[in-house]
């Protein structure tokens, strides 16, 4: 009789967006999260950048940026259907340890997955793991190569997992995820803010973590998008931009959805759907255009001519995103 070979069949998807900021939206009850397209929640795994800090008390951070919001904006992620946000940023401790210990309680109230901060170094660099419905073992690793004065973990003081002095300690921390679970994702803080074309740095650093073991690298910070790549079985995005964010008109405001299909622990493809940011700052999917084509540029490697240096295509202010625009008695 023939053998027949049983092929692993365990289909999951993983959608991740960029970084989300919802200070201005929470207070006013808006959910930037409601155009989103594929819906956050119709996946398996969902997952962003938590740009900021979720509590209502500490002191602001002395620079020129400190963003926070209300413990409501928890609810709202969780509304959303994410399932995991990465801490591990240069805002997390914008209202310092009081403000990262509240952003904590209230995600974990939530339920979501909070990978790449904690209370002390061990906290920050460990993976947080999530077990599918279908078996699948998924470890998150997070760690951030922006790392403000006083925001690393250390044995005694709460903070972020320290991707630019203590690369060796994320290394280990994936190769340990790597070891006893079927997928890591690898979620980074890097880059050069507004540059569409990956830094030196991030290319080395995406190479050591590939060869400690992760399956996948979601980047973010430059509040662009960055191309997205396969090594092997591995897929770098460099940099999601801005998922929820202010409202942004230019290349900032291009955006989207990565959607990863898996069969258990193999990464079967890739998928970019585009966005970007309407008049209150959330994702609104678009099919073609000028920026559509943009952000498909950028995506796909040809990131050089669309350097923020470089005059952009001509910026879009008429798509559907934003033309209805609030009436003043709305304010």
């Amino acid at each position: 009789s023939a053998t027949t070979t049983t092929i692993e069949t365990r289909p999951w998807t993983l959608l991740a967006g960029g970084d989300v900021l919802l200070d201005l939206t929470e207070p006013e009850g808006v959910d930037p999260f409601a155009k989103v397209q594929p819906d956050l929640a119709s996946a398996e795994v969902a997952i962003v950048n938590l740009e900021m800090a979720i509590t209502e008390r500490g002191e602001p951070y002395n620079k020129e940026f400190v963003f926070r919001a209300p413990g409501s904006a928890a609810l709202t992620l969780a509304g959303a259907g994410i399932d995991v946000v990465s801490i591990a940023n240069n805002h997390i401790l914008d209202y310092g340890s009081v403000g990262l210990s509240d952003t904590i309680s209230v995600l974990d109230e939530v339920g979501i997955l909070r990978p790449g901060a904690g209370s002390n170094n061990a906290e920050a660099y460990a993976p947080r793991i999530m077990t599918l419905d279908n078996g699948v073992r998924v470890a998150f690793v997070s760690a951030t190569a922006v790392v403000p004065g006083g925001f690393a973990a250390t044995a005694e003081r709460p903070g972020v997992a320290d991707a630019k002095w203590a690369i060796p300690r994320v290394l280990a921390a994936v190769r340990a995820a790597a070891a006893s679970n079927d997928v890591v994702v690898v979620s980074v803080h890097w880059g050069i803010e507004r540059e569409t074309c990956p830094s030196e740095e991030q290319r080395d650093l995406a190479a050591e973590l590939i060869e400690a073991g992760a399956s996948l690298i979601l980047g973010h910070h430059p509040h662009v998008l960055q191309p997205i790549e396969t090594f092997d079985r591995t897929v770098i995005a460099y940099s999601l931009g801005n998922f929820a964010w202010h409202p942004r008109y230019g290349i900032t405001g291009d955006t989207g959805v990565l959607e990863i299909t898996f069969d258990g622990s193999y990464v079967e493809g890739y998928r970019f759907y585009p966005h970007v940011l309407d008049y209150r700052g959330g994702a609104t999917p678009i099919s073609s255009g000028d920026r559509y084509d943009r952000i498909v540029d950028v995506i796909e490697g040809r990131c050089e001519q669309h350097d923020p240096e470089s005059p952009p295509t001509s910026e879009v202010l008429d798509d559907p995103a934003t033309d209805v625009a609030p009436s003043p008695a709305a304010d």
